[in-house]
């Protein structure tokens, strides 16, 4: 299921009072509408931006089936009169979907169901599966406690005893911010046979992530404060490895965490990254149309580092999502950290996280923001950089062996929700 590109409309005039609303909806997303004339003006005094196509009989170059063939188009939603006369464009276009592989839609009522499932934030990745004999009868309770490390504020379920089933829709449920408890994805607090325990994150897509710097600081928090292991250093497993943490605290609790994230990883098919050479300092790159310049770094998660002025000011949710569908250059998508460079103990920094969007600050974006700068010759390794985030400050130090992280975690509230 396609979350973002093109679709392309044309309908019979019957339809076309039908078609606004559906359109709105992709509209909103950030798809970017096509359409043939008649249906391109009922759109455009609905407010849309759209870009009219001629029809195959009406141009033999800029067409609906060249518009096809460039591309750009995701989805096609076409009605016609009934039936299937081989001459008639409807027919050639459908024919030509077919032979490209683009969905498309012959029904009204079909394209209304399928923007209400994008725009549901499900998936085939997050729905839940359920064994129709085996009903559950009644909601199930989830306890959780929510908890932040500088903005960053995931939901966190203590599976010490037992697992949650479905993590993947869980997420998806419990972050949305209006009909959940909101947050930035959840983190499930689990036993591990390597470690103090083990963390196990999902994004808000319901996506599995490999690490999350700020989330490891509460999850270290938790194990001191609630579950009582009173360790000044812990050990936690990650799906990215095993991180060592050092707990500071004041007044009994833990209020500041330093952790161990690793060694930096530059090497580009390692990040994994497809830009030539041994490391991917400051490349020119093209991003949807645009110049870029960026630097590829992996803290176990692949990151793409921009530094520019204009980070205060940037549009994120139109920039980010096409940094992070660029998988001809990140195959596994990418989180993209935009930085100002203060001076060189001071970076200013806002990210755009795969699978969650703009986030309020990201542990593993603020580490591999610090790599670029040393990298790049803007500040020194082996000191300690401060971090400017959104929702507060970090403290990273690169050398040569390793990247420390140094930041607060704080108990927001907890409860019990029914899903």
């Amino acid at each position: 299921m396609y979350k973002r590109g093109g679709v392309f409309i044309t309908v019979r005039n019957s339809d076309k009072m039908e078609i606004v609303e559906i359109a709105k909806k992709f509209d909103l997303m950030g798809f970017k509408l096509y359409a043939t004339h008649g249906t391109a003006d009922a759109l455009r005094q609905a407010g849309m931006e759209v870009t009219a196509v001629s029809k195959i009989h009406e141009s033999d170059e800029n067409n609906t089936m060249t518009l096809l063939e460039s591309g750009k188009i995701n989805y096609i939603i076409s009605t016609s009169a009934k039936g299937r006369l081989p001459a008639r464009d409807s027919v050639k276009l459908r024919r030509r979907a077919v032979m490209l592989g683009i969905p498309c839609l012959t029904a009204i009522d079909t394209a209304d169901a399928l923007a209400d499932s994008l725009m549901s934030h499900f998936s085939e990745i997050n729905t839940e599966l359920v064994d129709i004999n085996n009903m559950r009868d009644k909601r199930r309770k989830i306890n959780f406690i929510k908890m932040q490390g500088a903005g960053n504020d995931y939901i966190y379920i203590d599976c010490m005893e037992s697992m949650v089933s479905s993590p993947e829709s869980l997420s998806v449920y419990m972050s949305d911010r209006h009909f959940g408890v909101g947050g930035d994805g959840i983190v499930l607090i689990a036993p591990s046979k390597v470690a103090d325990c083990r963390m196990i994150m999902f994004n808000l897509d319901g996506s599995e992530g490999m690490m999350c710097g700020n989330a490891i600081r509460c999850v270290a928090k938790y194990m001191y404060d609630e579950r009582g292991h009173k360790k000044r250093h812990m050990k936690i497993e990650t799906k990215s490895g095993i991180k060592t943490l050092e707990i500071m605290t004041l007044g009994g609790v833990a209020s500041r965490v330093k952790v161990d994230m690793g060694k930096a990883e530059l090497y580009p098919p390692k990040i994994p990254c497809t830009l030539p050479g041994d490391k991917a300092i400051n490349v020119p790159v093209n991003i949807d149309g645009d110049q870029y310049n960026i630097t590829a770094v992996s803290m176990g998660n692949p990151h793409a580092v921009v530094f520019t002025d204009l980070v205060d000011v940037l549009d994120l949710n139109t920039i980010g999502p096409k940094f992070e569908y660029s998988t001809d250059i990140f195959p596994e998508r990418v989180n993209t950290e935009f930085v100002k460079v203060i001076d060189d103990h001071t970076l200013k920094m806002r990210v755009w996280e795969r699978g969650s969007g703009e986030t309020m600050a990201c542990g593993t974006g603020a580490c591999a923001t610090v790599v670029a700068a040393c990298e790049n010759g803007l500040c020194k390794k082996g000191e300690d950089i401060r971090v400017i985030l959104k929702g507060g400050d970090l403290i990273i130090n690169y050398t040569d062996d390793t990247v420390f992280m140094t930041g607060n975690c704080a108990k927001v509230f907890e409860g019990t929700m029914e899903v």
